[in-house]
């Protein structure tokens, strides 16, 4: 598939990157909770930074990064799909690697609906 950019030399669809682990999805109950009414991943970076830990405690960590993209989202204007949550907002995960900050964007699923990814910066 050729376009103005040139021959495609790569792709990757979204359900391969869920089949490798890279996309993870959050269930609709979780991020309901926390206000998000919409499909939800996160990338497994961005979950390594925030969400993971041999604590015990990845569900209440998850919580707060929702909470956190939740009031990024109201904060938005009513037109933006794409969020930034400070990192200070955030919990530690498993493996910091210093990350300032989560973003989060809507896009089209594979069937056009609009789902919400949570990523780090570097993702995009």
């Amino acid at each position: 598939m050729d376009d103005e950019y040139g021959p495609v030399v790569a792709s990757f669809t979204r359900a391969e990157a869920f089949e490798d682990g890279t996309f993870i999805e959050v269930s609709a109950a979780t991020a309901s909770a926390a206000g998000i009414e919409m499909p939800l991943i996160i990338t497994a970076g961005a979950r390594r930074e925030f969400v993971a830990g041999d604590d015990g405690d990845e569900d209440g960590r998850l919580r707060l990064v929702l909470s956190a993209v939740a009031r990024a989202i109201e904060r938005a204007p009513a037109d933006e799909v794409c969020f930034v949550v400070p990192a200070g907002e955030l919990p530690s995960g498993e493996a910091p690697t210093g990350a300032d900050q989560l973003i989060a964007i809507t896009e089209p699923g594979d069937t056009g609906e609009l789902v919400l990814t949570l990523m780090l910066p570097h993702e995009m």
